[in-house]
């Protein structure tokens, strides 16, 4: 993200505890139009899971602050906040297999 979009629209919103980041993202790309660029790279591995995952309450207090950004920056409502979370289902199957398939292979060895 380039510096001067922070400037011209604004940080991350601290009133967000878990979403401040999806809310920021709404706003820049949203509401304000800024573009993107394909940077055929990877820059940043991200681990499954984080805060938002940790218990069924964080769950449900992301979504929550996921359809507040998603009505203030006006991109969306509860079908996209459906689809949101739907399109996380799969990360969710990996890791448990993975997890699974570790903890099976560390009892036969």
């Amino acid at each position: 993200m380039k510096r001067s979009c922070y400037e011209k629209f604004g940080g991350f919103d601290l009133n967000y505890k878990i979403a401040a980041d999806y809310d920021s993202m709404l706003r820049y790309l949203g509401r304000h139009g800024v573009t993107t660029h394909y940077i055929p790279e990877v820059l940043v591995r991200m681990r499954v899971g984080g805060a938002s995952n940790r218990s069924l309450k964080n769950i449900i207090h992301k979504s929550r602050e996921d359809y507040r950004a998603l009505k203030v920056n006006e991109v969306g409502g509860s079908r996209a906040l459906f689809m949101k979370n739907a399109s996380k289902i799969p990360q969710f199957l990996f890791k448990n297999k993975a997890r699974h398939h570790g903890l099976a292979g560390q009892r036969h060895h």
